[in-house]
C-alpha cells in the first residue's frame, strides 16, 4: 500500500491520528523514528530555518518546495504538504501548485484563505465564494492525478483581526466540503466545546491544532481524526536553545549538555 492510500485510510478510522510538522529532513527523520504515521510541513518552520518570516514575499516558491520535496524523500511515510494560500493568485496558479505537489510524492496538502500576507497581524482574506473556487481548482487538479490524495482546506479567520465567529468558520468549512476538499482545518479554535460545534456541522474529518489547555485525550473524547502541531514544535526547539544561550553563564549553565539526544542515537535515526 502506499503512502497515499494509508494516508488515506487514516482519515477514514474512528480514532485520532496525531501528524506533527517538520521543518527540515532530520526533524522528519526523527519524526518518523518517534513512529508517528504521517507528517505535515510547516510553511513558518521552513522559512524560519531560512531566515525568513512565514510567509515572507522575499522567499520564493522555489526554495518552499525544494524543502518540502526533500521531506518528502527523506521518509517512508506521508507527507501533507502546507502550501499556504496555493502559492499563486490565479485558479491556475493554485492548480499548478497542487499537481506540482502530487508530482513530488506528497500524500496531501492545504490550502488556506488567506489573500495578502504582508501585515502579519492583520491577514487579508479572500471572499468566501473566491475562497471555495481556490480550494475547488485545489482539489480538482489534485484528484484528477490521484484520488486519495488529500486535500486540507483551511479558513485562518480566527486568527485575523475580526471577532471570534464561529459562525464564520463553519460558513468557510462547510462551503470547502462542498467545493471538494477531503479534511477541514480552523486553526484558532479556543476551546473542546468550540471544537465539537464546528464538527459538528461538518461531514469530512476535521484537523485540530491544539492550544494550551487542550490534552489528546480531551480530543480523542471530542472524537477528533486528525491533530497537527503546526510550528509548535519548531518554535519549542528555538525556545530551549534560547534559554541555554542565555543561561550559559549561569552555575549550572552547561548542564544541558547532560540531556542531549546522543550521536549514536542521531546516528541510528539519520541515513
Amino acid at each position: 500500500m502506499n503512502s497515499r492510500q494509508q494516508f488515506k485510510d487514516l482519515h477514514a478510522r474512528d480514532s485520532l491520528f496525531v501528524m506533527p510538522n517538520a521543518w527540515c529532513e532530520g526533524s522528519a527523520r526523527l519524526i518518523q523514528h518517534l513512529g508517528y504515521s504521517s507528517i505535515g510541513t510547516t510553511s513558518a518552520g521552513i522559512a524560519y530555518a531560512q531566515g525568513f518570516r512565514d510567509s515572507s514575499a522575499q522567499m520564493d516558491n522555489e526554495s518552499r518546495f525544494a524543502s518540502i520535496e526533500r521531506i518528502v524523500r527523506a521518509v517512508d511515510i506521508a507527507v501533507s504538504a502546507d502550501l499556504e494560500n496555493g502559492l499563486a493568485d490565479s485558479l491556475k496558479g493554485v492548480e499548478h501548485t497542487f499537481r506540482r505537489a502530487v508530482d513530488i510524492g506528497c500524500a496531501g496538502a492545504s490550502i488556506e484563505d488567506i489573500a495578502n500576507y504582508k501585515d502579519a497581524n492583520k491577514p487579508v482574506f479572500y471572499g468566501r465564494d473566491e475562497a471555495c473556487d481556490r480550494v475547488q481548482a485545489a482539489c480538482e487538479a489534485a484528484h484528477r492525478l490521484d484520488r486519495n490524495f488529500i486535500v486540507t482546506a483551511r479558513t485562518d479567520y480566527l486568527l485575523g483581526t475580526d471577532d471570534y465567529s464561529l459562525s464564520e468558520v463553519i460558513t468557510r468549512l462547510r462551503a470547502f466540503e462542498q467545493a471538494g476538499a477531503d479534511c477541514l482545518f480552523a486553526p484558532g479554535l479556543r476551546s473542546i466545546e468550540d471544537v465539537r460545534t464546528v464538527q459538528s456541522m461538518l461531514t469530512k474529518p476535521l484537523n485540530v491544532l491544539p492550544v494550551p489547555g487542550m490534552s489528546i485525550e480531551q480530543l480523542k473524547a471530542a472524537s477528533v481524526r486528525r491533530v497537527s502541531l503546526g510550528s509548535a514544535l519548531f518554535r519549542a526547539a528555538y525556545a530551549q536553545i534560547s534559554t541555554v544561550l542565555q543561561g550559559l553563564e549561569q552555575p549550572d549553565g552547561l548542564d544541558f549538555m547532560q540531556h542531549n539526544l546522543s550521536f549514536e542515537h542521531l546516528n541510528e535515526v539519520m541515513r
